[in-house]
């Protein structure tokens, strides 16, 4: 049981070693999701066993030790609070992180450099392993309804209300240009702190009516795990609010 316990302290410890270094930058981005993984897997393997040890004392009718039950409960906090986080679409989600609401035209970064703090991945739409074409297709079948949203309202009050959705967001504007209807913005996630770069571009289609599209980049990782394609519906979420509420006045 000791080795259980000791086992189980050790695993959570890891979950915190690897979540606050990299945050502080002293572990690698590799290194500290590796540490992440290896302490998940520890954790939910002690969460098991003792969950099973304590059921046996139940049926045998043995008095629980509540420090055991403790160290299961502390155990299984950081696997569901990951799947919590990443949820079943996160896992299901495909081996991309440049999601695009213009698959054929996306949004470019004009202001934003690749040089631009620790980055893996490119700012180039299909700069990196998969060819524009390639990424497209990926994202067509995962997220079918990411795509450009079409409004019935001047340009230059969209792009107003798409700035002021931004901040609502957390997003921090690193530079906008009102006479191009364009915006970039980073956005920086809870628990790892991993850094996405955003790019959002207005289209005015005639007096009236307006295109809104936006790019969400993940600076590393393979995978996003869904968190691109989520940031952008919410987004469209937002925004699709505020332009109703606009259209009221």
């Amino acid at each position: 049981m000791k080795l259980i316990s000791w086992g189980g302290q050790g695993a959570v410890l890891m979950l915190l070693i690897s979540t606050a270094g990299h945050r502080i930058g002293l572990l690698p981005f590799r290194l500290a999701l590796f540490v992440l993984v290896v302490g998940l897997l520890l954790c939910s393997l002690v969460a098991l066993v003792e969950l099973v040890l304590l059921s046996v004392a139940v049926a045998k009718k043995r008095p629980l030790r509540l420090d055991y039950l403790l160290l299961a409960v502390v155990c299984a906090i950081g696997p569901c609070l990951s799947f919590y986080i990443v949820g079943l679409d996160g896992i299901k989600a495909p081996m991309i992180h440049d999601i695009t609401t213009d698959r054929a035209n996306p949004p470019v970064f004009l202001f934003t450099r690749q040089d631009e703090g620790f980055r893996e991945n490119s700012l180039v739409y299909g700069g990196d392993d998969l060819s524009p074409e390639q990424l497209g297709a990926i994202q067509l079948d995962a997220y079918p309804d990411i795509r450009t949203m079409t409004v019935q309202l001047p340009a230059r009050k969209i792009y107003q209300k798409a700035l002021f959705v931004g901040n609502v967001l957390g997003w921090n504007i690193s530079a906008q240009d009102a006479a191009m209807l364009h915006f970039e913005a980073l956005a920086i996630t809870p628990l790892f702190g991993f850094v996405d770069d955003i790019v959002v571009r207005i289209t005015p289609l005639d007096e009236q009516s307006s295109a809104i599209d936006i790019r969400s980049v993940s600076r590393v990782g393979v995978s996003d795990i869904g968190a691109n394609a989520k940031r952008i519906r919410l987004f469209f979420d937002k925004l699709e609010e505020e332009l109703i509420n606009l259209k009221r006045t």
